[in-house]
């Protein structure tokens, strides 16, 4: 399916932006990343690009989890718009009670034998609670089951919970009162992609999209490190656009 018939379908409906949404549609299809894990789902606007990029190349899957508590807290869900956009056939809808690193401790213990784990991803969003411990956690999980040359994709490089305090006392399962004012006050998802990521021997590159709040690492097996730091708009169009995002989430009350 073109962008533009998915974008239509699905494009008003949050979280994911026109950008970071087209961005991710041709990623898929120029490096024919067919096998896709989704951790964090919300109404799905995702998933359905995504899924629309796999319908183009001429197939592929996306295994979706989420939160069991969040099945009804989005409306329209994943699967009202994956039924809107007749792709349902790509994607698999997995809900867990605690969160995705327990379904990431299943799926390696099931493509392990020998001790030894078979890579079987090409490409992994990572979008959930935005937390040093889980997602931190969770980078290293999804290694383990990510191909060489697959790609992770890390939302919310920017994102604060003193931020999201403004709003709410939680998030994702993660009470802001408890955490120090340090932990308030820093992105946690930048500290995985600059301590951790960019770190470790498997990912020689390193792109941080500065508009986007995205910031996505391949796993090139090669000391020969290659980090950027990107701007694909204009400073303009930037504050236009996370103007919009909070104006969506205000009222929706999202994420």
């Amino acid at each position: 399916m073109k962008f533009e018939t998915v974008a239509n379908l699905v494009g008003q409906v949050p979280f994911i932006s026109h950008g970071n949404a087209k961005y991710l549609y041709n990623l898929i299809v120029r490096e024919r990343l067919s096998n896709i894990l989704e951790l964090g789902v919300a109404h799905g606007t995702a998933t359905c690009f995504m899924a629309a990029a796999l319908d183009e190349i001429g197939g592929g899957s996306i295994t979706c989890v989420d939160l069991l508590e969040a099945k009804d807290a989005f409306e329209p869900s994943v699967e009202a718009q994956l039924q809107k956009t007749g792709l349902a056939e790509f994607a698999t809808i997995h809900r867990m009670q605690t969160g995705y690193t327990w379904f990431l401790h299943d799926e390696i213990a099931r493509n392990s034998t020998n001790h030894a784990c078979r890579q079987v991803y090409d490409l992994c969003i990572i979008d959930g609670p935005k937390n040093w411990t889980i997602d931190g956690a969770a980078f290293f999980m999804v290694d383990k089951l990510l191909k060489h040359g697959g790609w992770i994709v890390f939302d919310d490089y920017h994102w604060t919970y003193g931020a999201a305090d403004l709003r709410r006392s939680s998030t994702d399962g993660v009470t802001h009162r408890d955490l120090s004012k340090t932990e308030l006050e820093t992105p946690h998802i930048r500290e995985v992609v600059e301590l951790l990521v960019r770190q470790h021997p498997h990912y020689g590159r390193v792109v941080v999209l500065g508009d986007s709040d995205w910031a996505l690492a391949q796993k090139t097996m090669s000391e020969d490190k290659q980090y950027s730091f990107e701007y694909r708009e204009s400073i303009r169009s930037m504050l236009l656009g996370a103007l919009h995002k909070i104006f969506r989430r205000l009222k929706g009350g999202g994420r």
